[in-house]
Formats: structure tokens, C-alpha cells, sequence
């Protein structure tokens, strides 16, 4: 999986990582339904392709995603618009329901639903000059994109309303502070920094990857939940490959080597 996936992504695949690019820098990466297709399907195929360890998330031309098409804005109709809200939701749950590390990477301006693509991943880097724009509310629509959900668990309820309806811009400094941003480097660094930390997890146990990344999709677990979760994976994780390679390694102070198996 490798070289030009589609018009407008384009998919690396290296040593593991998988990166993706929205590459459609002259409308700075703008989510039409052209591209949301085709990163639902990238998406898709990285998930079930057991050679994708950890996928990447960047935009070409130094923006992220400036959101979506406000061109094509209003839908047709109703029903219409419904389509499409259903089509952003399946990328957002593709991204949250991977059984491998999603990065993200934002340079520039990650703005509405391009931020919400940005917070579903489980790590959110940023250059010194990026910034996420949540424009709601001045737009005059709703929050989408899950963003209602992903931004609260990042943030708290309060800060989350607070940002939502003021409805303003955040610089990387900002989102650092507040929580939104994991890590924070300058612009020629930060690719190779989220990418150096992507091949790091490549290299983890993929059933506990997998695991860890399905009992805590939906947010905070209750304790049930949590024991639930044990009790489906765990007993298949005592008997594989991968368990017996870990406690070899473990034992010996020496680097594993796992196969998923």
C-alpha cells in the first residue's frame, strides 16, 4: 500500500507507518465528498491490512484541512445532508476504532471538521505556527465530526463549551496548555517527530494495541466495562506467539519482536 492511493490522498507505507495525506493543497485540503471517500477507503484498507502498524495523518502544502467543502454547502436537501453527516461519522469511527496508532499532524490551520478529524486520533502533534479554528458557531452550524465528544475528552465539558461557542482560533502554544495538542515542535521537525514516535508503537504487541485502543474507544469505561473488556481479550493474549515472545524478551533484557500472532 504505497505511492498515489487516489486523486486526492496519497498513502506512504514505510516500515509499518502508514501516512496519509489530504492532498488537495490548492482548496487547503478541504473535505468534499471526493476526498472523504477516498479517506474512508484508505482508512479502511489500513485497518484491515496487518502490515499497517501505525498510520500518520497529514495535510500537503503546509495546511492540515481547512474543513469542509463550504462550497458545496448547502447540500441539495435534506436528505442529502443527512448522507453526508452518516459519511463523516464512518470516517471519524474509523479513525477512533483502529486497531493501530492514529497520529496526527497539523501544520497550519486545522479548522472545523478538519479539527475533528485531527482530535479523533489518539496522538495530535502540531507546529509551532499551527493552530485549530472551531468556526461553529460563527458559521452559523453545529459541531460535527464527533467533535463534541472528542473535544470534551480531551479538554472537560467546560473548556470544550467555552471554545465551541466562542468559536474562535487556537494557536499551538494554546493547545498545548489547555490539552488539546500532545506534543508541540517547529514546523521542520514536527513530520519526524511524530513519525519517529509512530515506528516506537509499530513495534508493540498488535493484539494489545488492538485491545487497549477498543476498551477505551468510547471514552472513559466504567469499572464493568473495563473487567469486560479483560475478560474478552486476555484469555486469547495468555496462549499466543506474541505472549510467549514478550516474557522471552523480558526475561533476556532484549528488544521483542511481534507478529500479531
Amino acid at each position: 500500500m504505497g505511492g498515489q492511493f487516489g486523486l486526492l490522498i496519497e498513502t506512504i507505507l514505510d516500515d509499518g507507518v502508514l501516512t496519509i495525506i489530504l492532498n488537495d493543497p490548492g482548496r487547503r485540503n478541504a473535505m468534499g465528498d471526493g476526498m472523504r471517500g477516498e479517506l474512508l477507503a484508505a482508512l479502511e484498507q489500513a485497518s484491515a491490512d496487518i502490515s499497517v502498524r501505525a498510520v500518520v495523518l497529514r495535510g500537503a502544502g503546509g495546511t492540515f484541512c481547512s474543513g469542509g467543502d463550504l462550497a458545496a454547502m448547502p447540500p441539495t436537501n435534506l436528505a442529502t445532508a443527512r448522507n453526508r453527516l452518516a459519511h463523516v461519522a464512518s470516517v471519524v469511527r474509523t479513525i477512533r476504532n483502529s486497531p493501530t496508532p492514529t497520529f496526527a499532524v497539523v501544520e497550519g490551520a486545522a479548522a472545523g471538521l478538519g479539527a475533528s478529524l485531527a482530535l479523533a486520533c489518539d496522538y495530535l502533534y502540531m507546529a509551532d505556527d499551527a493552530r485549530l479554528l472551531f468556526p461553529f458557531s460563527r458559521l452559523g452550524l453545529l459541531p460535527d465530526g464527533g467533535i463534541l465528544h472528542s473535544l470534551a475528552a480531551r479538554i472537560g465539558v467546560h473548556r470544550a463549551r467555552q471554545l465551541l461557542l466562542e468559536g474562535r482560533s487556537v494557536n499551538a502554544e494554546e493547545c498545548l496548555d489547555l490539552g488539546l495538542a500532545d506534543y508541540r515542535y517547529p514546523p521542520d521537525r514536527v513530520m519526524k517527530e511524530a513519525a519517529d514516535n509512530a515506528r516506537a508503537l509499530s513495534s508493540a504487541a498488535p493484539r494489545s494495541v488492538a485491545g487497549i485502543k477498543s476498551a477505551l474507544a468510547g471514552g472513559l469505561p466504567s469499572l464493568e466495562d473495563a473487567f469486560r473488556a479483560e475478560h474478552a481479550g486476555q484469555p486469547a493474549c495468555y496462549f499466543s506467539d506474541d505472549f510467549a515472545e514478550g516474557k522471552r524478551a523480558f526475561s533476556r533484557r532484549e528488544l521483542p519482536h511481534f507478529s500479531g500472532s
